[in-house]
């Protein structure tokens, strides 16, 4: 993994999808930000960081997919906000089912953890 040391402290720097674009994209904005030396990572392992920072993992050297697991905390009580793009209407489908902007942010599949 890779991390653009300080990028979580400018907030929102895009709001592209993820594909060989917003690679362009963010190579293009990285030039202000040191970048952490990549860390190899093996099975198993976890890296935790704030949700702005931009980061990047390295192609995979073998030919199978690479699989990811992610985990967002975020605080209790927040709400749904509109979606801006259609990625973001998607995750609001997806993990969000049933809500609407304005809702308090909790649903079957992410609950309320007490």
């Amino acid at each position: 993994m890779t991390f653009a040391t300080g990028s979580h402290l400018s907030g929102p720097l895009s709001d592209v999808t993820i594909s060989d674009a917003s690679e362009a994209h963010f190579e293009s904005i990285l030039g202000g930000f040191p970048l952490a030396a990549p860390r190899p990572m093996r099975a198993g392992d976890a890296t935790f960081h704030s949700g702005w920072t931009v980061h990047k993992a390295g192609g995979t050297t073998t030919d199978m997919m690479r699989a990811v697991m992610t985990v967002i905390y975020f605080a209790d009580g927040l709400t749904v906000a509109p979606p801006s793009n259609s990625s973001q209407e998607n995750d609001l489908r997806t993990w969000l089912p049933g809500l609407r902007p304005g809702d308090v942010a909790a649903s079957e599949v992410n609950p309320l953890l007490g």
